[in-house]
Order: C-alpha cells, then sequence, then structure tokens
C-alpha cells in the first residue's frame, strides 16, 4: 500500500511540476534542482524516461539561468 501512495503522490507532484508550475515559496532554485533530481532517480527506477528528460530539462534551464543572473545578482524564481 506504501508503494501504491508513493507512486500517485510522485505523479500527482510531477502533474503539479510539468502542468502548473507552482512551488513553495520556501523552494529556492537549488532545492527545486535538488528535488527534481531525487524525482528523476526514483522514475528511472520506474522506467518512465519522459517524465525523467521533461524533469533534467527543467533542471537544465534553471542551471543555466542561475548562470546568467550570477553576473547581474539577480536571483531566479
Amino acid at each position: 500500500m506504501t508503494d501504491n501512495y508513493l507512486d500517485l503522490t510522485m505523479d500527482e507532484v510531477y502533474d503539479v511540476i510539468s502542468n502548473v508550475n507552482v512551488w513553495p515559496a520556501s523552494f529556492d532554485t537549488n532545492r527545486k534542482i535538488q528535488f527534481m533530481t531525487s524525482m528523476i532517480e526514483y522514475f528511472i527506477k520506474k522506467e518512465e524516461y519522459e517524465k525523467c528528460a521533461f524533469l533534467q530539462e527543467y533542471i537544465n534551464g534553471l542551471e543555466n539561468n542561475k548562470q546568467t543572473d550570477r553576473h547581474s545578482g539577480i536571483e531566479p524564481n
């Protein structure tokens, strides 16, 4: 039962990230990256590689924004 609950929760969180793009206010860029990296590890075990690809692209975008914004002093959302 716990595994099923975890599956449902991870799918729901993925849907929120991919469709709504809402994050808790306490999640800075580094925390988002760490969280999505953990999600990728989970989805690899489930062999849900399309979700992994989306999350990795999202992470890449955040990392690119961090590198760009580092010089301007602006912290991305």
